[in-house]
């Protein structure tokens, strides 16, 4: 039978079957096999899955970039802060006191926000918004902002916000680590509110803020334990002679330093943080006079100081409490409203020394 075409083709097939027989890995040929499925038009056609996983990888990344940046606009880099921070460390050098002629000093705020700027605009310090009207004044914070009350990220974004502005308007803000500020970096929650941990977006996330990598934990250790401004030395609970011995420079450092290298498990063992510690004392709040005074003349000698100004041990009455013939105030009263919502500021200018309350002004004292 004489070949046709379509016995032509044929033939052809069964070529083309018997080589794939007799080797597998042959490729049909493009006349009359279909282009793979993983190919249309030259291009190739992802798989579905590499498609989800791709779109998931960038809205992740996208998420996170965006979540960096918001924390870093409130409170920029390390360097920045660090930068901004350097005025505060001059302001501890005994040998060059920086002259004002106000300086305000706030005690404990514990996590509440509208106390707190209601006390700040009573000094003067703040208007309704937040916003620095201070002028030249020089603010010194004693510590413990966080704990207790809900709102401790919206009290560090204002600090940080005024610590800017009040450098621009030639002012001063300067704020000191209390003991809480420092429980925090050891981990220690226990004071801690629900709607603080919230506000952060869960403990993990709180946790991770308070690191020494975190953008909050980053900011609060650039920070001082204590500080002295224009004779006055300030701190969150009080300066015994062990510790005023080592000097104003030597207790930042070694607290700078020990908060940016240990573990917060390590961090309970450092005695500078422990019971008789600038940030634990309570001896000139709570001792006999005829006894504790002697020591704080001690402690002022040894720093060059003539006053102390502290806070952490709370004066339920709402006043200031002035003790060793005006040499030692302790402002901590009770400004959160876990502790009654007490409003009260320590106004120095020279060596008048004046309370600062709701509708009035008290003097403690005016020596020439």
């Amino acid at each position: 039978m004489a070949d046709t075409p379509a016995t032509d083709r044929a033939e052809k097939r069964r070529r083309r079957q018997g080589a794939k027989a007799l080797n597998p890995a042959a490729a049909p040929t493009p006349a009359d096999a279909p282009e793979p499925a993983a190919r249309r038009n030259g291009w190739p056609v992802p798989n579905p899955f590499s498609v989800l996983f791709f779109v998931f990888l960038v809205s992740y990344l996208v998420w996170k970039i965006k979540k960096e940046y918001a924390e870093d606009d409130i409170f920029r880099t390390t360097q920045s802060t660090s930068a901004e921070a350097a005025p505060s460390a001059a302001v501890t050098t005994p040998g060059a006191p920086i002259l004002t002629d106000r300086i305000v000093a706030i005690g404990d705020l514990h996590g509440d926000y509208p106390n707190a700027l209601s006390v700040f605009q009573m000094a003067g310090l703040a208007d309704t918004d937040g916003n620095w009207v201070g002028n030249k004044s020089i603010l010194v914070q004693t510590g413990d902002i966080v704990d207790r009350g809900p709102d401790t990220m919206k009290l560090y974004v204002f600090i940080r916000r005024l610590t800017k502005q009040a450098a621009e308007a030639g002012g001063r803000v300067v704020p000191l680590l209390g003991n809480h500020e420092v429980m925090n970096m050891m981990e220690d929650f226990r004071y801690v509110a629900n709607e603080d941990v919230e506000s952060f977006g869960g403990m993990p996330q709180r946790k991770e803020a308070w690191s020494k990598d975190g953008w909050l934990g980053r900011y609060l250790r650039t920070w001082d334990i204590t500080a002295i401004v224009n004779g006055t030395v300030f701190l969150h609970g009080g300066l015994h002679p062990t510790w005023a011995a080592q000097g104003i420079d030597a207790l930042n450092k070694a607290a700078r330093t020990a908060l940016t290298t240990r573990t917060p498990h390590e961090l309970w063992g450092v005695k500078l943080f422990q019971g008789d510690g600038p940030l634990w004392y309570r001896g000139y709040a709570n001792d006999d006079e005829k006894v504790v005074c002697d020591t704080l003349d001690t402690a002022l000698g040894m720093v060059n100081a003539t006053r102390m100004v502290i806070g952490h041990t709370p004066q339920l009455t709402g006043e200031i409490l002035s003790r060793c013939n005006n040499k030692v105030h302790v402002v901590d009263v009770g400004i959160s409203s876990v502790y009654g919502g007490n409003k009260a500021a320590l106004e120095i200018s020279g060596n008048r020394v004046v309370a600062i309350y709701p509708g009035k002004r008290v003097l403690i004292t005016d020596e020439e």
